[in-house]
């Protein structure tokens, strides 16, 4: 499971408390599991949500966290009114200082999307990203640059630049989900995300994998480190 620190690998945000679980969870508890240190951001306690109070909603996600030893941190924003705003980017600035992750996840910003919030969410932490490491943007925090940020799919999107098998992880991954139960009063979401991850999994040679997108090109030292493509059909 993740190491326990004050600084961690990774950054997964999410604008409701069960994003990341839903759409990133078995690539979490992938990197958890090989050592990484992982931390979690959501940017609302997911308050407008037709089940589940913020209390609630809160303790779901720390439960899910707890699954594969990892923290979760809480923001202020409202549920259904996030919009990628300068202070709304410092905010997301001053945590990524304060816990100096090598690499962010989150939401994809462009496409098709059902509810604007990822999408405000996906954009508004490319800029944060930028803010953390431009001094004067957030005040008396010590400014911080990392190594990239990436992009996780929800189960409606598709064309992923990457694809995580996430196969030994399925059961941790749905654990993670099941710990947010008054989601499944609305809808059967983890039935949802373990057949998309089928379906990336099909496309990979495997029984489940995750997929995530670039925003930027990716460097890379050398071209071996490219396992492989998706077959052509």
């Amino acid at each position: 499971m993740a190491k326990k620190t004050n600084s961690f690998d990774v950054l997964a945000i999410g604008a409701h408390p069960d994003d990341v679980d839903f759409c990133m969870g078995g690539i979490l508890a992938k990197m958890a599991a090989e050592g990484s240190a992982v931390a979690i951001l959501d940017l609302t306690s997911g308050e407008k949500g037709t089940h589940g109070t913020p209390v609630l909603r809160r303790k779901e996600g720390e439960k899910a966290a707890q699954v594969i030893g990892a923290k979760r941190f809480f923001l202020d924003f409202k549920d259904g009114s996030i919009v990628d705003s300068p202070e709304g980017r410092k905010k997301i600035a001053g945590v990524i200082r304060d816990l100096k992750p090598k690499l962010v996840f989150a939401p994809v910003w462009k496409g098709v999307m059902s509810h604007p919030d990822h999408f405000a969410c996906g954009q508004m932490a490319r800029n944060a990203v930028r803010y953390a490491r431009l001094e004067k943007m957030v005040p008396n925090k010590r400014k911080h640059q990392v190594d990239g940020i990436l992009h996780y799919l929800f189960p409606y999107q598709e064309n992923p630049d990457f694809l995580i098998d996430v196969t030994p992880y399925k059961d941790l991954w749905q654990e993670m989900m099941l710990c947010h139960a008054s989601q499944m009063k609305t809808f059967d979401y983890v039935g949802w995300n373990m057949r998309s991850a089928r379906k990336f999994g099909d496309m990979a040679g495997v029984e489940y994998a995750q997929g995530l997108i670039k925003g930027n090109p990716v460097i890379v030292d050398t071209p071996l480190i490219i396992s492989r493509g998706t077959r052509e059909v």
